[in-house]
């Protein structure tokens, strides 16, 4: 890798196109943290958690769904693109989110994306 002070060596990091829980550039503890995620079950405990929450409050944003949830946003600002590629949520127009204040996607369940 050229442009640092020291020379480093390119070692790239696995990746499951599938499911991108860790990006390219994260270091090695985001990959294990991923791997021990999806091997515990909580990723898909998560998942249909905020899938559950959208159904009761579709139209939500993330942080709205974090709140409706009793968890930080980010839980459902991570799951929600992993449940958009499977198909079963969409993103819609955004607006100001009533916790962030500040304008957010808005999320939506898919007819038949079960």
């Amino acid at each position: 890798m050229t442009g640092l002070l020291f020379d480093m060596p390119y070692q790239p990091k696995p990746s499951d196109p599938t499911s991108p829980l860790s990006h390219r550039d994260d270091p090695q503890t985001s990959y294990e943290a991923a791997a021990d995620l999806k091997r515990s079950g909580k990723l898909g405990a998560q998942q249909r958690a905020v899938l559950e929450a959208l159904r009761q409050c579709d139209g939500a944003t993330h942080a709205e769904l974090g709140a409706f949830m009793g968890l930080h946003w980010l839980t459902p600002a991570r799951r929600l693109p992993e449940l958009e590629r499977a198909g079963h949520v969409r993103k819609g127009e955004p607006r100001i989110c009533t916790i962030k204040q500040s304008k957010c996607c808005t999320w939506w369940i898919v007819e038949g994306g079960e």
